[in-house]
């Protein structure tokens, strides 16, 4: 493969398509992990005595890197879509849609940090020590841009990605539907409890895999 095939390659809709099932599939298992604190809190251990554990700052850490590689995927997914609109791209909704993606990575990627940062100080200091109150207000912290901002931003990155898609014609109107009643659901909601939270790294996979068979059925008719 020459360097422009392959360059072509990394560019197409099947390269966003599998970028968009990484993003899922990592992004659910980063929060998965990095919930892990909060919750053993509130089964009786104190979460200072969770965090001595190494076992539970190890799965903060990888936490934190699945973070990490599932905000690139993200970003790849949303760089390809963004160039398969080509010239039927609204401008107005395409500030909108990349705009609100790059927000809300910044603020996916803060919150993972901020839970994961007590694990790393363990890791990285001698004698390292947390108090209550410091792991209170990273947890608060972190909930708060997880739960009540982060939502905000995905709500906003899925109505206009569902406006986008309707304007475009780029995938099934049904998609573009299905996107508003979720992007809805996470703009209006007050706060989001873990479930509802996961409902976003679904709907990316469920756009990656209608691309997925879109391209699929293309290559057939050809």
């Amino acid at each position: 493969m020459t360097q422009g095939r392959f360059v072509q390659s990394f560019r197409s809709v099947k390269s966003a398509a599998i970028a968009g099932v990484i993003y899922s599939i990592l992004a659910t298992a980063a929060l998965l992990l990095l919930r892990g604190l909060p919750a053993a809190g509130e089964s009786g251990t104190t979460p200072t005595a969770w965090i001595e554990d190494p076992v539970n700052q190890a799965a903060l850490i990888v936490g934190l890197n699945l973070a990490s590689i599932s905000s690139v995927a993200f970003l790849w997914f949303v760089a390809v879509i963004r160039k398969r609109m080509g010239d039927k791209e609204d401008k107005f909704f395409s500030i909108v849609f990349l705009g609100s993606a790059l927000v809300y990575i910044g603020i996916w990627l803060v919150a993972a940090a901020s839970i994961a940062s007590i694990a790393v100080a363990y890791q990285r200091f001698d004698n390292a020590s947390v108090s209550t109150e410091s792991v209170t207000f990273l947890l608060g912290f972190s909930e708060a841009l997880i739960l009540v901002v982060g939502p905000r931003l995905q709500g906003v990155f899925i109505l206009s990605t569902s406006t986008l898609i309707l304007r475009t014609e780029m995938l099934p109107k049904w998609l573009a539907y299905l996107g508003y009643a979720a992007g809805l659901v996470l703009t209006v909601i007050p706060m989001i409890s873990q479930p509802v939270g996961l409902g976003f790294p679904l709907w990316v996979l469920v756009v990656s895999v209608t691309i997925l068979i879109a391209k699929s059925k293309q290559n057939d008719n050809e």
